[in-house]
């Protein structure tokens, strides 16, 4: 089975009032591609509310059709089963941050590229909270035998990991990162500070002041991997 989950921005054609009259223009007809996306990125997003809202468990195949107004046929056809309803959304989620992470950094390297990650996954938690909310449920329900989760999240694990350890080495070829640095070691500590801040951010979001944090972070890898070795 083919299974799409892309995301679809669509612009409504509203009336033209010309007068008296209101003439309204016809819609235009998707193709089977558009619509089977667009209802994708529907159920996908309403598979994210439903998460946060009401937890794993009773995030259903059924709940998700209601919700999104879509038969469970059609949501069972998409997805298959809560397993691959999940895979699903941990995909959209990580295609949504691979963007921001890209406008974020831009065509920089090295260190001014982990640097600007550092930035753009604190703006990402901030700016979109339910899908990091849904990830990090997931992502915690993987931990569980028999979820069937845990293969999508180590290879999104993995390839956040293979990402820092090669700005850690373009850096270490330009000279803006120090050549003692391990960049596999560093990939594995960046990525897991970054889950456990998530973490800390999930349960205590009102406590904390994450400017600060933000800023303490930057300073933090900055200093790490520009420090003489035995520093």
């Amino acid at each position: 089975m083919v299974q799409r989950y892309t995301s679809l921005s669509l612009t409504s054609l509203l009336p033209i009032v010309w007068g008296p009259a209101k003439i309204q223009m016809e819609q235009p007809t998707r193709t089977q591609a558009q619509r089977s996306a667009l209802s994708d990125s529907r159920l996908v997003n309403a598979a994210i509310r439903l998460i946060v809202e009401r937890g794993t468990e009773k995030t259903t195949l059924r709940a998700l059709g209601e919700t999104a107004g879509y038969s469970r046929g059609l949501v069972t056809y998409r997805f298959g089963s809560k397993t691959g309803l999940f895979k699903a959304v941990i995909k959209s989620v990580s295609e949504r941050w691979l963007t921001q992470m890209q406008a974020s950094v831009e065509d920089r390297t090295g260190l001014d590229a982990i640097l600007a990650t550092t930035s753009g996954y604190f703006e990402f938690v901030m700016r979109s909270p339910e899908d990091i909310r849904a990830m990090r449920i997931l992502f915690h329900q993987a931990s569980e035998p028999g979820s069937g989760l845990d293969d999508i999240v180590n290879k999104v694990h993995a390839l956040q990991r293979e990402q820092v350890a090669r700005w850690v080495a373009d850096g270490q070829a330009a000279g803006n990162i120090a050549s003692h640095i391990n960049a596999e070691s560093f990939a594995v500590r960046f990525v897991g500070c970054i889950e456990g801040l998530t973490f800390f951010w999930m349960i205590e979001h009102e406590g904390i002041d994450w400017r600060q944090v933000h800023d303490d972070m930057l300073a933090q890898v900055r200093r790490e991997l520009t420090s003489a070795a035995g520093d």
